[in-house]
């Protein structure tokens, strides 16, 4: 089972679409996938079309908060919601709370990634860390066995980009083997200088570091349209462009992770 948490501190990357359409692209090609959404914002379970309220018994909470009489070895994440031949706990609002909750929690940063690891039938797990460095990321991070980083091919990508290595690192100090997968570039607009020169500096300077994956273009039409939809790309737009980047990508996370596919 290979544990991936998308991160990036800063939001407006494409963080979340990141996760739901590899996360499709997984499933669809035959891997077995559950999706994990931190963000109290809870745009990746809208964006699967998941509606109405979501209690907190449903999402990452009771694995890491132990209700009354219960112990330690009571965390475990709740059944899943299934959604578009994928797994999911979803997320709410209510999770907010846990960035002050864990602070009270001797080792609380590594609950989560003691609950994932309990889990049993899946190729993958994708999680979605908030756009922050709250305990809600660190979460996300520290439960991961790899971090994938959406990088903008602009200048808020570029600057953005320290602070995440340095933040791995750090996080590193709780999960010793946590690496880098893979840089996926997003938003790349290939009619500006600036994106291209960005995309020039990108692959020149961070293949040192981790791989750094092809372009996904700026397709803001079908990117809103799919969030309206509550449809990955490859379902909402099955067979377009927007569909062939993220099939590519997806493979090269593969690729980065020495893994085929099934």
């Amino acid at each position: 089972m290979q544990v991936i948490s998308v991160f990036n501190h800063a939001g407006g990357v494409a963080k979340t679409s990141t996760v739901r359409d590899i996360g499709y692209t997984l499933s669809d090609i035959g891997y077995r996938v559950l999706l994990i959404d931190l963000d109290p914002q809870a745009n990746l379970t809208r964006w699967l079309g998941i509606t109405g309220d979501i209690a907190m018994e449903e999402t990452i909470y009771p694995a890491i908060i132990a209700g009354e009489g219960k112990d330690e070895s009571s965390l475990r994440l709740p059944a899943p919601r299934r959604i578009h031949g994928m797994d999911i706990i979803p997320a709410s609002l209510g999770l907010a709370v846990l960035e002050r909750e864990i602070i009270s929690i001797i080792m609380g940063i590594v609950r989560l990634r003691e609950a994932v690891r309990k889990l049993d039938g899946y190729d993958f797990v994708l999680l979605d860390s908030p756009p922050s460095l709250g305990q809600l990321s660190a979460l996300a991070v520290v439960a991961a066995d790899s971090v994938v980083v959406p990088v903008p091919t602009n200048r808020k990508g570029l600057d953005g980009i320290p602070t995440v290595i340095r933040m791995v690192r750090e996080y590193r100090k709780a999960a010793p083997d946590l690496r880098i997968a893979l840089f996926i570039l997003t938003q790349h607009e290939p009619r500006t200088r600036h994106s291209r020169d960005s995309l020039e500096f990108i692959r020149s300077e961070l293949p040192s570091v981790a791989p750094v994956s092809s372009p996904l273009h700026s397709r803001p039409a079908i990117y809103n349209d799919t969030q309206l939809s509550g449809l990955p790309i490859p379902l909402h737009a099955a067979g377009s462009e927007a569909d062939r980047e993220v099939r590519i990508v997806t493979q090269e996370l593969l690729a980065s992770l020495g893994m085929a596919s099934p």
